[in-house]
């Protein structure tokens, strides 16, 4: 069951050291301490042309992406490595002329169902923070700092930012998100039938059988439906009645016939071009297995 976001946690920054038409580079992420608040703001530019006395197209751009976020504390050496400032001896020094770096950041938000969502900012820029300062009272208050950026594409491939969620199926990355920076590239491959049960030419099988199509990677469910999954009789093509199911991982098409098979009776399984991944990609060709009972 998806989940709504409660949380915030585990902010971390990684400097941008490439960033051209060959390639993006950036060295090992750092934890910043605790992460409070977040706050991420695409500019969108929106133009409609008119024609006809009506609006009749419109098109978008994306601008630069603001980001805010509230942390426990800003150590003076992550200060340093985020604004370009130096360090001495446990001081910091900034200088007038000093240049913030390209940074990622990156960090991970509960969700209500117990799992995480996980982001990853590709580029940015992180302005100084305002400094604010308050005499100790009868009842304290905490005294937290802000940290403003301003995130764009990257030069290499246009991405600014990336997001795995823990129930999405095919996502494997929780434990590894912040050892590195998470580079991907859009989902281009088609899926292919890995196997099926009963195997191709299979002979003496059981009447009382479900079938089942086993995919290369998860299957969209909007496309496991009686169009695209079929068992049929090798003999007249009649469609055998019955229901479809799909595994947690969603790799694995099930086939419940509603009533028992025809003993010594040749049948087909079909998966038509209809099949798609979670990336939209259909599958290249239509599969054909073929069994038969006992």
């Amino acid at each position: 069951m998806p989940g709504v976001q409660i949380g915030l946690r585990d902010l971390y920054y990684a400097i941008l050291t490439k960033d051209d038409s060959t390639g993006v580079a950036y060295q090992t992420p750092v934890k910043i301490a605790g992460a409070i608040n977040a706050k991420i703001s695409p500019k969108v530019d929106t133009q409609t042309l008119y024609a006809d006395d009506g609006p009749s197209e419109t098109v978008t751009s994306l601008g630069e992406i603001e980001v805010e976020f509230e942390v426990k504390d800003i150590p003076l050496p992550v200060q340093a490595a985020l604004l370009g400032h130096s360090m001495s001896n446990g001081i910091l020094i900034k200088d007038a002329d000093d240049v913030a770096p390209y940074v990622a950041l990156g960090f991970r938000s509960q969700k209500s169902n117990g799992k995480y969502r996980y982001v990853w900012l590709y580029k940015g820029r992180f302005e100084t923070p305002e400094q604010e300062y308050k005499t100790k009272e009868d009842k304290p208050s905490f005294q937290t700092p802000k940290l403003k950026g301003t995130f764009v594409k990257r030069d290499y491939d246009g991405l600014w930012q990336v997001i795995g969620d823990e129930d999405e199926a095919g996502f494997t990355q929780a434990n590894t998100w912040f050892n590195a920076v998470v580079n991907v590239s859009a989902d281009t491959t088609p899926p292919t039938l890995s196997n099926t049960v009963p195997a191709n030419n299979a002979t003496s099988v059981a009447v009382s059988t479900t079938v089942q199509w086993i995919f290369s990677e998860a299957i969209s469910p909007d496309c496991v439906n009686a169009s695209n999954f079929m068992v049929i009789k090798d003999s007249d093509g009649s469609v055998v009645a019955g229901t479809l199911s799909q595994s947690a991982d969603k790799t694995t098409i099930t086939f419940t016939p509603s009533a028992n098979l025809s003993a010594a009776t040749a049948y087909r399984i079909i998966a038509t071009t209809g099949v798609r991944d979670l990336a939209g990609n259909y599958m290249a060709q239509a599969q054909v297995r073929k069994f038969t009972t006992a």
